[in-house]
């Protein structure tokens, strides 16, 4: 993947992300929800069947911010192929759908693993859609 592909992709990512923020903050229920999220989440996007693009995300006292590469410590992993997790944050594709369904590269579209520190964190795994969903 081309360096200019890899940064088209992190901007695009980081718009949603923002926007998505953005939008959610509109409705005032959601604002308990975006102010007390914390976690620090390592997005892998798999481009290739062995290539992942990773960037993270680090949420806490309402600040969201998107970055590039892997954190050393984190709540969550999370890999997905770019255009399923596009799908899964504009509310095409549930959450059942991305847990169950498989990839274009024949992994599941939506895969999780522990945090580096050995817990599972469901909780930040079932508020996640809550907070990259849209309404």
């Amino acid at each position: 993947m081309k360096e200019s592909e890899k940064e088209n992709l992190y901007f695009t990512f980081q718009q949603t992300i923002e926007d998505i923020i953005k939008d959610k903050r509109k409705n005032p229920k959601n604002e308990k929800l975006l102010n007390n999220f914390n976690a620090k989440i390592n997005l892998g996007f798999q481009i290739e069947e062995e290539y992942y693009f990773w960037v993270n995300l680090i949420a806490g006292k309402g600040n969201y911010s998107l970055n590039k590469g892997k954190l050393d410590e984190y709540d969550l992993e999370v890999m997905a192929a770019p255009e399923d997790l596009l799908f899964f944050a504009n509310g095409e594709n549930s959450t059942l759908h991305m847990l169950l369904k498989k990839n274009r590269f024949g992994y599941r579209k939506l895969r999780f693993s522990k945090g580096s520190s050995g817990k599972n964190n469901f909780g930040i795994l079932l508020k996640l859609p809550k907070i990259l969903v849209l309404d």
